[in-house]
């Protein structure tokens, strides 16, 4: 009988302790502008929001958890260690950003977001 408590006892320690070491993925964020959102002026001001990741300036030596991000706007690509971007003198019509997570090391993390804006500026 004292076997069958004790192997309970295992199995219960060992549920918490996974649940307890479980690893929060990064996550980011176009806070604005939103996806579908029509701007009315040629400059678009990009706000991200990143969790479980630290930004950092670029390095040779990548660390887990902190990079940098780089940003495409029509296929063009900024990067920066900021969570603002400023784009100024778009022009009228639809345009496709896309955020992404990178190592300091510029090798691209597999977590992104992608929204398409509309500018109509009059």
């Amino acid at each position: 009988m004292r076997l069958f408590y004790f192997l309970i006892l295992v199995v219960l320690i060992v549920s918490c302790t996974e649940k307890a070491i479980e690893i929060k993925e990064p996550q980011i964020e176009i806070v604005s502008p939103k996806d579908g959102e029509i701007i009315k002026d040629s400059k678009i001001i990009l706000k991200l929001n990143m969790s479980n990741f630290r930004l950092v300036t670029p390095d040779l030596q990548p660390k887990k958890g902190q990079g940098h991000v780089q940003v495409w706007v029509d296929g063009m690509e900024f990067r920066k260690s900021n969570t603002e971007f400023i784009f100024e003198n778009e022009s009228n019509g639809i345009h496709i950003i896309k955020a992404e997570l990178m190592l300091s090391n510029n090798t691209v993390l597999p977590y992104s977001k992608t929204i398409k804006i509309f500018v109509n500026k009059t």
